[in-house]
């Protein structure tokens, strides 16, 4: 029996692929269903198989795994797709937790039309036009994609190597975010996420002090920003990460007002943004959520720095601080007791 390699694989498509375009088969009804194709599919691959004097069986999954066919013993598989016109749909999802153990290059068998039904192959990966996203990220295909121009050549990988890499989609959303444009932001419900959504108002008084805590820690600039603060990162990670939604949310922090006096250990601070007392009032849980809950991959993230940088509770508590220290500055009169008290009070409280 002939060794099965990527060139014999192509062949056996090859002519399957003639025969179903011969008219050796037509979609009942005039359109190709996916499971009607799926099985004329298997059919047409097995007998181009034994042609080639391959004895091993091709197994039809039927959209049960990824992909939905594969050759028995072998790295390769082949997804089936189906279309009532044109060359393109959406494809399977980029975790690829179905995928059929062992396999690693997978091929393309597109059917499409209703009247004039015809199909086409390639190799999947030069298909994968983009990434969108449903309940989760998901391929885009088309058959049509220009040699050398597929998603995933446009992020340098395989499919190969989307198919073993830990965490795929983390690859997917690291060049999105490469390519997104000034106020943008990622977009996409996490896998973690809980999958009912909730309005802050139902959140209990320990987890809005929790979530707010967290903004102070993760986004201190856009939280304490002047003139006027921007929390729309915490909004969008409110979202990505707890699938909470929060309408109100500057209420959280000041809602824009001023208070007359502060009292802080180091001393006193008059007619000062709001803000500065919903800091001072939760600075042990943001101390503790920095320390103790947001992750070094996290915290590498939002801090655009490297993970030996963030790798325990003390880098981190002295990198807010040095972003910290100067936003509260800026929302004051600089007078210099105001500095003292501001960097008294940082010293008691992150050293």
């Amino acid at each position: 029996m002939p060794t099965l390699d990527s060139k014999l694989v192509e062949a056996i498509l090859k002519d399957a692929v003639s025969a179903l375009n011969a008219g050796a088969w037509r979609p009942p009804g005039g359109g190709a269903t996916a499971s009607a194709f799926e099985k004329e599919a298997q059919r047409q691959l097995q007998v181009s198989a034994t042609a080639h004097g391959v004895e091993d069986k091709i197994i039809l999954h039927a959209g049960r795994k990824f992909p939905d066919i594969v050759f028995e013993n072998s790295k390769f598989g082949i997804e089936i797709k189906t279309a009532q016109k044109g060359w393109s749909c959406l494809g399977n999802s980029v975790m690829a937790s179905t995928l059929v153990d062992g396999v690693t290059e997978v091929y393309l068998l597109f059917g499409s039309g209703e009247r004039d039904f015809s199909a086409r192959y390639a190799k999947y990966e030069d298909c994968v036009k983009s990434v969108e996203v449903t309940h989760s990220p998901r391929y885009v295909l088309d058959m049509d994609v220009v040699a050398g121009g597929s998603y995933l050549d446009q992020i340098g990988s395989t499919l190969a190597e989307m198919l073993t890499m830990p965490d795929p989609v983390g690859r997917v959303v690291e060049e999105a975010r490469r390519n997104l444009q000034p106020g943008e932001h990622v977009w996409w419900i996490s896998e973690s996420a809980p999958l009912a959504i909730r309005l802050w108002e139902s959140l209990s008084p320990l987890d809005k002090k929790r979530f707010v805590s967290s903004a102070f820690a993760l986004f201190p600039a856009s939280v304490l920003r002047s003139p006027e603060a921007d929390y729309s990162d915490f909004v969008v990670w409110l979202s990505q990460r707890h699938s909470i939604l929060h309408p109100s949310v500057r209420d959280s922090f000041s809602a824009g007002g001023r208070i007359p006096r502060i009292e802080l250990v180091s001393g006193c601070l008059e007619d000062v943004p709001k803000v500065f007392k919903t800091l001072h009032r939760n600075i042990s849980e943001i101390i503790r959520v920095i320390k103790d809950e947001i992750t070094v991959s996290d915290w590498a993230l939002y801090y655009k720095c490297s993970p030996s940088e963030c790798d325990n509770g003390e880098k981190r508590l002295k990198m807010w601080r040095r972003v910290v220290e100067p936003l509260l500055l800026d929302r004051t009169r600089r007078e210099d007791y105001t500095i003292s008290c501001i960097r008294g009070f940082l010293d008691q409280v992150v050293g």
